[in-house]
C-alpha cells in the first residue's frame, strides 16, 4: 500500500478520525509530542533485552511482527496528527531535512 497511499489521505484519515470522537480539542502540540514519546518507548520496548542481530529474527515472527506493526502504527499516527495540528508539511519537513543530511553528511571520498 505504500506505493499508492498518499501523506495527504493518511493525514486526511486520521484528522477525520480524531474529529469524529471530538478528540480535536484534547489535542495539543505538547501532548502529541510526549504521546509520540510514548509510543515509541513502547516500540524500543519489543527489542530491548535482545541483541541488535537477534531483532532481525524477533521481527520474522508472525505475532512479533503484528504487534510492532502496530505500535509503528501508533507513533506514525502521532506524528502525523501532530503534522495536522501544526500545520507543518510533512513531505516539505523530509525533503528539507535529507538537504541539510546531505551537507552534514557528504558521501566519503574514495
Amino acid at each position: 500500500m505504500d506505493k499508492t497511499t498518499t501523506v495527504a489521505s493518511l493525514k486526511k484519515m486520521n484528522w477525520d478520525f480524531q474529529e469524529a470522537r471530538g478528540w480535536l480539542s484534547f489535542h495539543k502540540p505538547k501532548h502529541l509530542a510526549m504521546s509520540i514519546a510514548i509510543e515509541a518507548a513502547e516500540l524500543m520496548e519489543h527489542f530491548q533485552w535482545i541483541d541488535g542481530d537477534d531483532s532481525f529474527d524477533y521481527i520474522s515472527d508472525p505475532a512479533n511482527r503484528q504487534e510492532v506493526s502496530d505500535e509503528l502504527a501508533d507513533v506514525l499516527i502521532y506524528c502525523l496528527h501532530f503534522a495536522n495540528v501544526t500545520g507543518i508539511d510533512v513531505s516539505e519537513a523530509i525533503y528539507s531535512k535529507m538537504a541539510r543530511n546531505e551537507s552534514r553528511f557528504p558521501l566519503p571520498s574514495d
